[in-house]
């Protein structure tokens, strides 16, 4: 009787077990699976290094492929050729390919007594030699101070626009320098920055640079200066100065206006494309150049754009020195995926020389960009 009465037991608990035991397995993998899916749909967070220093490592970057074509003159893996083009370079249609572009760094970010701490460091693959790593940035921040290598203070970098072209847009300064800045937030939505840079041209003296900027939504408006002196061939240095006014406003829905114009003597060298500070005589090279670009976005995922800039200078070393300068791009950029980039550009570029001598040079460049 006992037997019969354990085994209709187990018979009656074996399929309740059973049961019970089948949803307990199925609510761990729905829990399971619903800890995967937030874990894959969460953005990713920096890499910590243990809660001593309280530092957070975040690595980022693009590989980047341009497909060329010059008409006219070959310029290279950017349009910095334009520059030296005259009557010896060969003409005809040239094709070029490269990922040179391609960018990678990273950035940690300490939590001090003083304040949030931060580093960046960043190559590219424009080094000397065809695909050679070269740093473009090595920078501490903290709070409004920065020291290491960075854009210079000169630039107007709020107002750059985009090109898929590496070299950009003539007319504007660029430069990545060493220097120790400083900038003091004001109230009203203005700025004051204060930098002590290496010269980037041929000089054995610092170059000091000031600007003033008013930044809100919808207008940016910045001025900057830079005093400094450069080397002469009697073993002298001659003053240089340079004057950048820079813009960045809203037009209407979706479209926004870039502008500059600098002004300067013996800062050809922090100008796109380069150039000549002194001319024949051991003088300052008296220069001005201006750049206006126009963006307007189409939808969430294409932006078309339409760039020109100009550079002039007033005296030169020679009948083929460079005397202006004109580039334009008409760009479009469209966002295949969340981190992906597809693009098409024009660019037309000029050189006209002391000597009367004028040249001209089309290129069509398509990229792809994935971010990361």
């Amino acid at each position: 009787m006992i037997r019969k009465t354990h085994l209709l037991l187990a018979t009656t608990l074996l399929p309740i077990a059973t049961v019970a035991a089948a949803q307990d397995d199925a609510t761990r993998i729905a829990a399971l699976e619903a800890r995967i899916a937030a874990l894959e749909s969460a953005p990713s967070a920096p890499t910590a290094f243990g809660a001593d220093t309280g530092t957070t490592l975040e690595f980022y970057g693009f590989a980047k492929l341009d497909l060329i074509y010059d008409f006219g003159y070959e310029l290279g893996d950017t349009t910095f050729g334009l520059n030296g083009i005259g009557a010896a370079s060969p003409t005809g249609d040239f094709f070029n390919a490269t990922v040179r572009q391609t960018r990678l760094g990273f950035r940690t970010t300490t939590q001090t007594d003083l304040g949030e701490l931060g580093t960046q460091v960043e190559i590219d693959f424009y080094g000397a030699d065809e695909i050679e790593p070269r740093l473009r940035h090595a920078t501490a921040t903290l709070g409004g101070l920065r020291v290491g290598q960075y854009w210079t203070q000169f630039m107007p970098l709020s107002s750059y626009p985009v090109t898929l072209d590496f070299q950009g847009v003539a007319g504007i300064p660029f430069a990545r320098q060493e220097q120790v800045a400083y900038t003091y937030e004001m109230p009203n939505s203005l700025s004051l920055t204060g930098s002590i840079e290496e010269s980037n041209g041929d000089s054995d003296d610092p170059v000091l640079i000031a600007a003033l900027a008013y930044d809100t939504d919808p207008l940016l408006l910045r001025a900057s200066a830079l005093t400094g002196t450069v080397n002469t061939a009697s073993g002298g240095s001659a003053d240089v100065y340079g004057i950048n006014l820079s813009t960045t406003a809203q037009l209407w829905d979706g479209a926004s206006v870039d502008a500059s114009y600098t002004f300067g003597e013996g800062i050809n060298s922090y100008m796109v494309f380069g150039g000549d500070d002194l001319d024949a005589a051991g003088d300052p090279v008296e220069m001005q150049a201006a750049y206006i670009g126009l963006t307007q976005a189409v939808g969430e995922k294409l932006t078309l754009r339409a760039i020109y800039g100009w550079r002039e200078n007033d005296t030169g070393q020679g009948a083929d020195d460079t005397e202006t300068l004109t580039s334009a791009h008409l760009n479009a950029r469209y966002q295949v995926l969340e981190n992906t980039w597809v693009g098409a550009e024009y660019f037309h570029g000029t050189r006209d020389t002391f000597g009367g001598a004028s040249y001209d040079v089309d290129r069509i460049q398509t990229s792809v960009q994935i971010d990361f």
